[in-house]
């Protein structure tokens, strides 16, 4: 979902007063309830991590280096060689006083064009992202005793940040937009369980904060 916000270059544009040059993370948290039949609701957290460079004329080009998702007895996460594959995010940080926003626009990963997600590995719009020779994006489904899982998903979403600037250099707040798809294309040992999802605004939360020192130890490139 998430890695959705990696997939072109990021100029920030600022209203009020020039954002400073350097290198950034930004987190993007989203919390999704979705209701299971029989288990009920059920939450996963999606952490998206992104580190952002900035020059000295606002513009900026933010790579994805963290996309992980948890749940009940299960985890799924993005490997390195699938992170170091995405293209790097383009959209705008737009400043008003304290105030911030930021468009992420719309994204896809693992597909190009337009018209509702694909449904089908075989849709000619579905690319092979990673190179690995699968059509789709991996990623890796830990579900502990039961066993782990190579999956091949592609997803869309577009994502809209708003908050306020703080006193050390960063901002943050809660997502004023957050519209995702996902579809596992392979790798499941059975179909995916029906479930009704709803994104929860009001858990979810964003922020961006100055690297030190070039420390990117956070990342998992």
């Amino acid at each position: 979902m998430i890695a959705l916000m990696a997939t072109s270059t990021l100029l920030l544009s600022l209203a009020a007063a020039p954002w400073p040059a350097g290198q950034f993370r930004l987190d993007v948290i989203v919390v999704v309830a979705a209701e299971v039949p029989v288990l009920g609701t059920q939450t996963t957290t999606t952490t998206s991590i992104s580190v952002v460079d900035v020059d000295d004329q606002g513009n900026a080009v933010a790579r994805g280096c963290v996309v992980e998702t948890s749940g009940p007895g299960f985890r799924s996460f993005m490997p390195p060689s699938t992170l170091r594959k995405l293209p790097p995010a383009r959209f705008a940080f737009v400043v008003d006083g304290n105030k911030v926003e930021a468009d992420l626009g719309e994204g896809r990963v693992g597909y190009t064009g337009e018209g509702p997600i694909p449904s089908k590995a075989s849709d000619p719009r579905v690319i092979d992202l990673d190179g690995d020779g699968l059509p789709g994006t991996r990623m890796m489904l830990d579900v502990g005793p039961f066993g782990r899982w190579t999956l091949q998903v592609i997803s869309r979403g577009h994502t809209v940040l708003a908050g306020t600037v703080d006193d050390k250099g960063g901002a943050g707040g809660t997502p004023k937009k957050l519209d995702s798809e996902e579809r596992v294309l392979s790798g499941l040992p059975m179909g995916p369980p029906e479930r009704k999802e709803a994104i929860d605004p009001a858990r979810s939360r964003w922020s961006l904060t100055p690297v030190v020192d070039g420390d990117l130890s956070f990342c998992r490139w």
